[in-house]
């Protein structure tokens, strides 16, 4: 059984439990020269996801993504060592909602750090396939970093079968049918939150919300596209998008 004050690798002691995910547990660790780290510890019947974990997010050298660092085991259970992101989960920092009416330079930055993350896994021919709130790490003043990686995969990999990754409420139509992502998957989750940043709630067909008047509503129109083919893949025109609608809306 891992607890807190247990030592891993050369000299990493374990301090307490940062969060519980679907497929690890996460702790807050500190190595033997006082460096911060995360270390994901999977259960064995979840090796896999481990392996695809450290296979797509060693190596990474984004400042907005939490690269893995090594890899070893606890006692049969396969471990991670991660770069720590400061912050919290999306959710909990921003309790005001709407996040783009009560703290909308904060949220816009936190969009921007985002899509700059995507931009890169794209160009490494990386689909993140869970960009969802618990996922992105959020600082006082917005930074932002995207972080784990155990759902990741090749832009347009086939699984055998129709497969569906990634979590319900940020799901792409075809990553709901069960096909294979690619870049404008990830853009439609970007366009959940976006809308969750409009409206306070996430999309709802039984309680639509009250219309807003903000630039950023045609943006999000077009990331939430159901046709996969309307939504635009490249990260980086999205995130010029984003930031000239909020210049054009302060002249």
């Amino acid at each position: 059984m891992t607890v807190a004050g247990q030592m891993i690798g050369s000299g990493t002691r374990l301090i307490r439990v940062l969060g519980r995910g679907s497929h690890s547990v996460v702790y807050l660790a500190v190595t033997g020269r006082g460096q911060v780290r995360a270390v994901k510890i999977f259960p064995p019947e979840l090796a896999a996801f481990a392996e695809r974990e450290y296979e797509h997010g060693a190596g990474l050298t984004h400042p907005r993504l939490a690269p893995v660092l090594d890899r070893t085991a606890i006692g049969g259970q396969p471990t991670l060592l991660v770069a720590y992101a400061r912050g919290h989960v999306l959710f909990e920092r921003y309790r005001r909602r709407p996040a783009l009416s009560r703290e909308r330079q904060a949220f816009l930055l936190t969009l921007v750090h985002v899509l700059e993350a995507l931009a890169y896994l794209h160009g490494r021919g990386t689909v993140h396939r869970d960009v969802k709130p618990d996922n992105i790490i959020v600082e006082e003043d917005g930074s932002a970093k995207l972080v784990d990686y155990d759902l990741s995969g090749p832009i347009g990999e086939t699984l055998g079968g129709k497969v569906r990754i990634g979590t319900p409420a940020f799901q792409s139509p075809e990553a709901q049918r069960g096909e294979p992502q690619s870049q404008e998957s990830d853009l439609y989750s970007v366009g959940i939150l976006l809308y969750w940043g409009l409206y306070g709630q996430l999309p709802d067909p039984t309680d639509p919300p009250n219309p807003v008047n903000d630039p950023l509503v045609s943006l999000m129109e077009t990331l939430c596209h159901p046709d996969r083919h309307a939504r635009p893949q490249d990260a980086s025109l999205v995130k010029r998008e984003l930031l000239r609608l909020v210049q054009d809306s302060f002249l």
